[in-house]
């Protein structure tokens, strides 16, 4: 017993000792968690400011490039140098912001000149010092990672819109009015490439941006919750040990709750709020008292269902993160990001939560924005041409499966340049806003209106026939034609060219739907403008357009990709002994390696002005191949290559072709360019130029399909070509016909005067090889001489080929 008592008094006088310990332990480690969740909750505002300033900075700079490409565009347009200096302004903040990044990315890190070029930039000095501070520290967090990686991709096409700025201008004050439409055109062409290439790296460079902040957002969540959330454990368990002991402690915590700059409250799992901070009461405009005792719910907007609200009182001790839209005393929409965590009070046994808020309005409402721009059109308001699409994409699946018919309308103003050139960009832009206006005040509220680009407008006419499409669409072009726009006493009309086109269960592509409505579009410029057409599969002249541009795409991707390959035909001296001649032929393949013969791809090429970049590739091609069989050059009189007559003007393919003769080991007066009449006579001065350049290097010339263009004997005998070849319209039928067995026979003696050859060509059979013969004609091509075969085929059989060898009957090739 004695033993007993005196273990009892001795632990009675130690518990005091180890109490005091225990409670410095135990206010340390609260005062810690106090000051860690304070400095999470500091450190998460700090990175949601720098997130938000990148997002700024980076929407300055998506918002710049757009701008540049606008402003290049303008300078396309009107030639005006005024526009270049815009772009070139413009295109500075995304400069800036490169720069930026270099410094940062340098060893040592230059954060001076970071901030600096931040700042440069457009971005406020203290978004510009967050940006420097983000980067330095979580450049290799995920996804912020993979955002500077799209932004570094973007790199090259900010430097190629730099370099495209400078030689667009060299272009315009060039003095060669023609050769600099054709490179301003191109160097449009390419802009607009590097716009459609950079959008992909703009929004990847956004989304991944968001995502990184969330997920950094997240973690500092969780471990700002789980902070708080041990600091409530430990204040109830400070509470319970020694209550007056640690009041002192509870004040500290007090002060960290009162003095957070974000809102806080203490809340039962009910929603009653037991107490809230004063950057609370200010975010919702009530005071502490008196926003104690009511339940969180009573703050919802009418908009948010409280289920919602319920769903997160009801989780568990893991902290929950959720945004909800709150009413303000004066009924102010707010949005809040709230961060619930689930304590159990072990002092009185009744749990209780700790609720963090976070006013997220300012990063909604940009975001909105954000997403607003990237679907509308700036000038008119109207959704673009990306968010169009999702609206056709989502009538076509309408018509699949529900059967629905719908239509789309596809407008391009007729004259409108005259109102840039004549009124100014600024005068433009307000006749698109009103044309804006004219066709929504035409349309229904269900039908969608969008500004595709330029001056072209679309229509989806939802739940509409093709008949009663024609009747909007005419009424569409009657208002447009009704409008007169007034500038400086000038009175200017315009016009609109519309393509219809049926949504029906037929249609599989937005895009293909597209190009139908831009080639039924395309048939009324041609039909003489102002007009409406209506797109039908069964129209030979639509068909025909849209295969010229199915043609184009094909062409292209063929250039791009090498996809085309040379044949050639022979050109028979009737004479014998002569070396081998031949005419080179060009083939485009598919992707399945099957040849396109010519006449299915080079009208498309000339149509659309793209007939020299296939010249180009010509005569590199057949330079190539003879430069690899220079044991058969001695054995080859003449190589001849047809040249388009767009190539013909253009000072820099002239430039190229001699750049080509200076580099190939191939003797020029192996080459023969061929030029057909019509081409030459319409481009007289630029044919008898590009013959004297090329004739200085030993080329020989032929002037192709003589006579069926307009000219006249006059002009055969003022250019400078070596051969003439005539026409097959004359040659197929000299046995039948007088009349042109006479123009034979009277190119031929012309010919022979002057001391040219004369070739006949579409000698398909013996008796018209005998007949161009009689007439004194010597030289003869065409398919009873030779078929085409590959190039090398020929090449490679040269010692085969006979002095004169006998003509093979069409009905034995």
């Amino acid at each position: 017993m004695s033993h007993r008592k005196e273990e009892s008094v001795t632990s009675s006088q130690s518990d005091p000792r180890r109490s005091r310990k225990t409670a410095v332990r135990v206010y340390l480690f609260v005062a810690l968690i106090a000051l860690a969740g304070f400095g999470l909750s500091v450190l998460a505002l700090e990175i949601q400011s720098a997130v938000r300033a990148f997002v700024a900075g980076e929407s300055d700079w998506s918002k710049s490039q757009k701008e540049v490409v606008y402003w290049l565009d303008r300078a396309a347009d009107t030639g005006d140098p005024l526009w270049l200096e815009q772009a070139r302004a413009a295109l500075e903040v995304p400069l800036a912001d490169l720069r930026a990044r270099q410094a940062m990315e340098r060893q040592p890190q230059d954060t001076d000149a970071a901030l600096r070029q931040f700042i440069a930039a457009g971005n406020h000095p203290a978004d510009a010092a967050r940006m420097v501070w983000m980067f330095r520290y979580f450049q290799s967090a995920p996804h912020i990672r993979d955002a500077i990686a799209n932004w570094r991709k973007a790199d090259p096409y900010i430097l190629r819109l730099q370099t495209i700025i400078g030689e667009m201008e060299a272009q315009l004050d060039s003095p060669d009015l023609a050769d600099s439409r054709r490179q301003i055109k191109s160097l449009r062409e390419e802009v607009s490439r590097i716009a459609q290439e950079l959008r992909p790296l703009q929004d990847g460079f956004t989304d991944e941006l968001g995502k990184g902040s969330r997920l950094l957002e997240s973690w500092l969540q969780v471990i700002a919750a789980t902070a708080f959330g041990a600091l409530a454990v430990a204040i109830s368990l400070l509470f319970r040990w020694a209550t007056r002991r640690i009041a002192g402690s509870e004040r500290q915590f007090r002060d960290t709750f009162e003095q957070a700059a974000m809102g806080m409250a203490q809340m039962r799992p009910d929603g009653r709020l037991v107490a809230a901070n004063r950057a609370l009461g200010e975010l919702l405009g009530y005071s502490r008292d008196e926003l104690a005792g009511r339940y969180l719910a009573e703050f919802l907007h009418p908009d948010q269902a409280s289920d919602s609200l319920e769903s997160l009182f009801l989780a568990g001790e893991t902290p929950q993160t959720q945004e909800f839209k709150l009413r303000t005393r004066d009924d102010t929409p707010v949005w809040c990001r709230f961060s619930l965590s689930r304590v159990e009070d072990t002092w009185h046994g009744r749990p209780h939560m700790i609720l963090g808020v976070q006013d997220i309005t300012e990063a909604r409402d940009l975001m909105h924005n954000l997403h607003y721009q990237a679907r509308h059109d700036a000038l008119t308001g109207t959704i673009n041409r990306y968010e169009f699409e999702k609206h056709l994409a989502a009538a076509i699946h309408q018509a699949h499966t529900k059967g629905m018919r719908h239509a789309l309308c596809f407008i391009d103003l007729d004259q409108f340049k005259v109102v840039n050139d004549t009124a100014g960009h600024l005068a433009g832009d307000e006749v698109l806003q009103e044309v804006t206006r004219l066709l929504r005040r035409e349309l229904r509220q269900s039908d969608i209106l969008a500004r595709l680009g330029g001056d072209e407008f679309g229509v989806i006419l939802l739940d509409c026939n093709e008949t009663a499409a024609v009747e909007v669409a005419q009424k569409l072009r009657e208002a447009i034609e009704g409008y007169v726009f007034s500038s400086d006493d000038r009175q200017l009309r315009m016009g609109a060219s519309i393509g219809c086109v049926c949504i029906d269960e037929t249609m599989r592509d937005p895009t293909d739907l597209l190009r139908a409505a831009d080639t039924a579009c395309y048939m009324a410029k041609d039909y003489g403008r102002n007009r409406v057409v209506l797109y039908s599969p069964d129209d030979h002249a639509l068909q025909s357009r849209r295969s010229e541009m199915e043609a184009l795409a094909q062409i292209r991707a063929a250039l791009t990709s090498n996809r085309f390959t040379l044949y050639a035909q022979r050109i028979k001296s009737l004479a014998g002994g002569e070396k081998l001649h031949c005419e080179i032929l060009v083939r485009m393949l598919d992707l399945n390696g099957n040849t396109i013969p010519p006449g299915r791809f080079l009208p498309a090429a000339e149509r659309y002005h793209i007939a020299p970049d296939i010249d180009r590739w010509v005569v590199g091609a057949t330079l190539k191949a003879l430069a690899e069989h220079p044991q058969r050059l001695e054995q080859l009189g003449s190589c001849h290559i047809n040249l388009s007559g767009q190539s013909i003007g253009r000072e820099d393919f002239l430039a190229f072709l001699e750049l080509a003769l200076d580099h190939s080991p191939v003797d020029p007066g192996k080459l023969c360019f061929e030029i057909t009449e019509t081409a030459a006579i319409s481009n007289l001065a630029d044919a008898r130029h590009f013959f004297e350049r090329l004739r200085q290097r030993g080329c020989t010339f032929a002037l192709d399909d003589f006579g069926s263009g307009l000219s006249s004997f006059e002009y055969l005998t003022s250019l400078p070509v070596d051969f003439v070849k005539i026409d097959g319209v004359f040659v197929r039928d000299l046995l039948d016909n007088e009349v042109h067995r006479s123009i034979v026979k009277s190119i031929g003696e012309i010919d022979s005067l002057m001391g040219r050859s004369t070739v006949a060509e579409c000698v398909e059979t013996d008796a018209i090889r005998d007949c161009v013969a009689e007439l004194g004609i010597h030289w003869v091509q065409g398919y009873g001489i030779h078929r085409p075969c590959p190039l090398d085929d020929l090449l490679f059989g040269l010692d085969q080929v006979p002095e004169q060898s006998a003509i093979p009957r069409p009905d034995s090739i």
